[in-house]
């Protein structure tokens, strides 16, 4: 069994349970297995593998709130290491790493930005090399981790801004940008907004939506909703039309757990029923999401996939022309530190190529901000990594995106669901959700492969999943994002 051990000069840098979300990652990122507890004044980090590799931590950044950092690439041995040292060590190779592509690519990085980041790594020696005085080089590995964080999404800003303007030189960037829509059709105020905001609308065709009651699909809002959609000339991605956990299956569904044949079988023919219905008047089928991590019923890890792939097919018999796209959530895998399972989302997906079934594109559900469920902030330039990385699969992206603007409790959303702010900036009076969308979204679009961005939750008023993380308050006023969300589309979508 493998295991590091690490010494900490606070405790509390790591928040009330964030020790078991603490996981070792290879060359891929993909995490293992991993079990991490205290033992006296040292972390022990643990994991089956016994082999050198990178810890990623939940930590907490003064001024700017919890990020999960990553080190370098450690090899195992008794000796601790010091956490806060190697954090900053992994932070600015990380970012140094980042930068040096984007250079190659041909951005030229500000003078005061390139100073700043020589600043950064100037705290970041001074820290490494006075480990022998805890308490001075976890100060000044922490002051590191601070600057180099802002460093961050200052490059990725300057990245966005010179990536975007080359391409609008060349290629007129056509990214589609939208909005998922609830269960039940926004009033006109919201509509119209919308209008303005929005190039495509992610149209809901759930079973737990379409056939609350066993045997009466009740397709009237849908209706109403596509033919407001059409009306607008906005364009529709219908879907999912398998959400893979226990919030896709209507309640009477229970009573067939444990029979994976009658539940795939149901599962396929409201499949078959909506596609039937609504061929020709969309533009893009959102056949499956949670493929990795949902737990559905009693289905296995296999019998999942295999469903999915079930349903690609059927979508392609009944409605050969539209593009079908296949989603997951929680991208980076965090989930897999505890559990079990064979296959990480960049696994799956390479499966479902490898079949050559149809697959159009594939989706990449970013619920930043939330644990569990979600994914812990990170490092600005991270979702440009993460999408370079998916993008190997030679197949256009469609990113859902979600952040909370608030921590306080919200009685209409999921429970067990907790909201996690950052201060991108470190001021205090910025409003998170819109500070860190205006840092990722236009990174995003700055990527060839993402050819459609949506944001993943409308409105705080309606019962949702994620707490805060709508583009409308619970009073149906307009958050500031929405206004961001308008001016991305209006000069890149």
């Amino acid at each position: 069994m493998g295991q590091m051990r690490f010494r900490l000069h606070r405790r509390d840098r790591i928040p009330q349970g964030g020790v078991h979300r603490i996981y070792v990652a290879g060359v891929e990122d993909i995490p293992w297995s991993t079990f991490s507890a205290w033992d006296g004044d040292e972390l022990v980090v643990q994991r089956h593998v016994s082999d050198s590799g990178s810890v990623y931590v939940p930590w907490i950044v003064e001024g700017h709130g919890l990020h999960l950092l990553g080190t370098t690439t450690l090899m195992e041995r008794q000796r601790p290491y010091l956490l806060d040292v190697e954090l900053a060590r992994g932070l600015i190779q990380h970012l140094r790493s980042r930068l040096f592509i984007w250079e190659w690519l041909g951005l030229a990085t500000p003078p005061e930005l390139a100073q700043r980041l020589g600043a950064a790594t100037r705290l970041f020696a001074q820290a490494a090399t006075s480990q022998d005085d805890v308490d001075s080089a976890a100060t000044a590995a922490n002051q590191a981790i601070a600057a180099a964080l802002k460093v961050s999404n200052d490059l990725v800003k300057a990245y966005a801004e010179n990536s975007l303007a080359g391409r609008q030189t060349q290629t007129p960037v056509a990214t589609l940008i939208g909005v998922a829509l609830g269960s039940h059709s926004p009033p006109v105020n919201i509509r119209r907004q919308l209008v303005e905001a929005c190039s495509i609308i992610q149209l809901p065709v759930g079973w737990r939506t379409i056939e609350s009651r066993e045997g009466r699909r009740d397709w009237k809002p849908t209706d109403e909703q596509l033919g407001w959609c059409q009306t607008a000339g906005l364009k529709v991605a219908a879907g999912p039309l398998l959400r893979l956990d226990d919030r896709g299956v209507p309640d009477w569904m229970y009573l067939w757990e444990g029979d994976d044949d009658n539940l795939t079988r149901l599962l396929l023919d409201h499949v078959r029923a909506v596609v039937s219905r609504y061929a020709g008047r969309v533009h893009l089928w959102h056949v499956a999401s949670r493929v990795n991590n949902g737990q559905l019923l009693s289905l296995s890890e296999e019998s999942r996939l295999n469903l999915v792939a079930h349903a690609v097919q059927l979508v392609k018999k009944i409605d050969a022309r539209t593009p079908i796209v296949v989603s997951f959530d929680q991208p980076w895998g965090e989930y897999l530190v505890d559990q079990e399972n064979d296959l990480a989302p960049l696994h799956y997906a390479d499966a479902l190529v490898r079949a050559d079934l149809g697959v159009s594109g594939f989706g990449l559900e970013i619920n930043a901000g939330f644990w569990p469920r979600g994914s812990t902030h990170r490092p600005a330039f991270e979702y440009g990594k993460l999408v370079d990385q998916w993008s190997q699969l030679g197949l256009p992206l469609m990113v859902f995106l979600s952040a909370p603007d608030s921590d306080a409790e919200d009685p209409l959303a999921a429970r067990n669901i907790r909201a996690e702010l950052i201060r991108p900036s470190g001021d205090p009076a910025e409003d998170p959700q819109f500070a860190w969308t205006s840092v990722v979204a236009p990174l995003l679009l700055a990527r060839t492969s993402v050819q459609v961005v949506i944001w993943n939750q409308l409105a705080d008023a309606q019962p949702h999943e994620y707490p805060h993380a709508g583009l409308f308050d619970a009073q149906g006023n307009a958050k500031p994002t929405l206004r961001l969300v308008r001016e991305l589309r209006k000069t890149y979508g």
